[in-house]
């Protein structure tokens, strides 16, 4: 286990803190999360290694989008 930095400058919105919450807590790899002095980036501990981290971290904003057209398009 590791800890990694994790960017969390894209989600400024309470759906997008919530959406990260949940992708927190549903990932098996993640151990523990801690608060920095940065607003904009989290402290992971993650089972795993900085590639598995990467592929990972970048799936957080992605899933994001997807579901927001989504819910966007089912609300018309």
């Amino acid at each position: 286990m590791s800890i990694y930095e994790l960017d969390i400058s894209w989600a400024t919105t309470a759906n997008e803190r919530r959406h990260l919450h949940w992708e927190l807590l549903a990932c098996e790899r993640v151990r523990a999360v801690f608060l920095t002095a940065r607003d904009d980036v989290l402290a992971i501990l993650f089972g795993g290694d900085r590639r598995e981290f990467d592929t990972w971290s970048r799936t957080l904003d992605e899933d994001l989008h997807t579901t927001a057209t989504t819910n966007e398009e089912g609300a018309f």
